[in-house]
């Protein structure tokens, strides 16, 4: 069974079926299409670090960004026809997305240096002072 070329899913499952679309093999496809849903799950094992707030950690904040421009490409990306280049940057978007909650945030977690944190609430909102 093959879906017709001009079958394009909502926006909102654009970056999961251009993941789908972009493993040959189909069983493939579908575990890492369900894979990168689940990943999401796992979130809060895999970001360990103490401080959660992305305020405080410059570097997280880059990765974080890019994470998101990634994410956006992979939705362009699943709106696009089924060819070069679209199959060869859907492959690189998607080891990206694994990569950032496999490999990029859990060594965050452990190597970055912090910014100094607030004492206090108050001494992050102005108008408390």
């Amino acid at each position: 069974m093959v879906t017709p070329e001009h079958i394009v899913p909502e926006w909102y499952f654009l970056p999961f079926y251009a993941m789908l679309r972009s493993i040959p093999d189909k069983l493939l496809g579908v575990a890492t299409m369900f894979g990168s849903i689940l990943v999401w799950f796992l979130l809060p094992f895999l970001d360990r670090s103490e401080v959660k707030s992305g305020k405080y950690r410059p570097v997280f904040k880059v990765f974080y960004w890019i994470f998101v421009l990634n994410f956006c490409l992979l939705m362009w990306i699943g709106g696009q026809e089924v060819k070069e280049p679209f199959i060869s940057l859907g492959r690189l978007s998607t080891l990206y997305y694994f990569s950032y909650f496999s490999i990029v945030l859990p060594l965050l977690s452990k190597y970055e240096k912090c910014k100094e944190l607030p004492s206090t609430l108050s001494d992050t909102v102005p108008e408390m002072k």
